[in-house]
């Protein structure tokens, strides 16, 4: 019995769907969190107001990233207004975290739950420990099978 080998033309059809079902992987990670929005605090600037509503479900959490590059240790308070669309979301957690470099790990300043017991509520993140992030990222992930909607955002930076 002889071994042929496989055409060229058959190796390189194997290479492409390998190369496809990668994308799809990866395309699927991605989209397990969706970044909504990102917002500038520019230097010496201390708020950052954001009132476009966006929605998420139960199946994809969504952040929004501030890019707030300042020369000082800062405190922060976030508010946002979160609204029950449909469905019903047992719980909504909405944390903040914070990032020193571009390449380092985000580390949590802060979680709050919202059980979805209200139609909506109106969430208020105060963080009175000075720290030196540069960029800040607040993270909503439900749970439950529901639609909730995130309005009017207000970020703020104290300078300490």
């Amino acid at each position: 019995m002889r071994w042929r080998k496989k055409p060229p033309q058959l190796n390189t059809i194997i290479k492409m769907k390998k190369i496809l079902f990668l994308i799809a992987v990866l395309f699927v990670a991605v989209s397990a969190t969706a970044q909504l929005a990102t917002l500038a605090i520019p230097a010496g600037q201390t708020y950052k107001t954001y009132s476009t509503t966006h929605t998420i479900t139960n199946t994809t959490a969504g952040y929004f990233l501030y890019n707030a590059i300042q020369q000082v240790p800062t405190t922060q308070d976030y508010i946002v207004r979160l609204d029950s669309v449909s469905g019903n979301h047992t719980n909504v957690a909405v944390v903040l975290h914070g990032q020193k470099f571009p390449e380092s790990a985000w580390t949590t300043i802060a979680t709050v739950n919202w059980k979805g017991t209200t139609a909506d509520t109106t969430i208020l993140i105060s963080n009175a420990t000075a720290n030196r992030y540069i960029n800040y990222k607040v993270t909503f992930t439900g749970t439950g099978s529901g639609v909730t909607s995130i309005k009017n955002q207000k970020f703020k930076l104290y300078f300490e």
